[in-house]
């Protein structure tokens, strides 16, 4: 597992940093939020704090699921119109990062993939509507904006506060999911992955 460390411009404290590729982590003393570029530490602000509601994961604290063990090290909650769920940006056993959504009891790990084509435009997707992408089947089961009101540890991206996003989920033949991210004036994100028996979960 990687293991590098920074020091937070604000407070001066040493922060441990077990992510390679970390751009936003947050201050486990101060709670300021610092941007990593290039290895150079910019001070972004104070961050707002996440409220401890009960979870089954929790940050710096390793799980096994179906005999593959993963580290959680970052923490996004985004609200939507049903209420609000969490990602965690979790390392397997090689170092490489996926996201872990808990919703309720609902559990998905996905890992980032790239789509050179094929991708539908945002204003075309309807629920319950067939696409093709990746030379394979989805329906589109779901629809809505996404609205981040913190996180924590640390993330492979550059977030803020208050930040939205419109976003599809797509579900395969197999029980798969595909989920499309359409940040304002960026390119589309899109994750690939599996829904988890919540059973199958074990916290270390």
């Amino acid at each position: 597992m990687y293991s590098s460390s920074i020091n937070c411009p604000q407070c001066g404290d040493a922060q441990a940093l077990t992510f390679k590729h970390t751009k936003l982590t947050v201050c486990s003393s101060c709670g300021s939020t610092l941007f990593i570029e290039d290895e150079q530490v910019r001070l972004a602000g104070k961050q707002s704090v996440l409220a401890d509601y009960p979870s089954l994961i929790q940050l710096n604290r390793s799980f096994t699921c179906h005999h593959d063990s993963y580290l959680p090290v970052g923490h996004i909650r985004y609200t939507y119109k049903l209420g609000y769920w969490d990602e965690w940006w979790v390392l397997d056993n090689s170092g490489e990062g996926k996201w872990l959504s808990v919703d309720e009891g609902d559990f998905v790990l996905e890992r980032p993939i790239s789509i050179q084509s094929g991708i539908p435009n945002l204003a075309l997707l309807a629920l319950d509507q067939e696409y093709t992408i990746l030379n394979q089947e989805w329906v589109v089961t779901e629809l809505d904006r996404a609205k981040c009101i913190g996180f924590a540890g640390e993330l492979p991206e550059i977030i803020e506060a208050g930040e939205t996003y419109e976003y599809a989920h797509l579900s395969g033949l197999n029980g798969e999911l595909l989920t499309l991210e359409f940040p304002e004036n960026q390119a589309v994100r899109s994750y690939m992955g599996q829904w988890l028996d919540p059973y199958s979960i074990k916290v270390d």
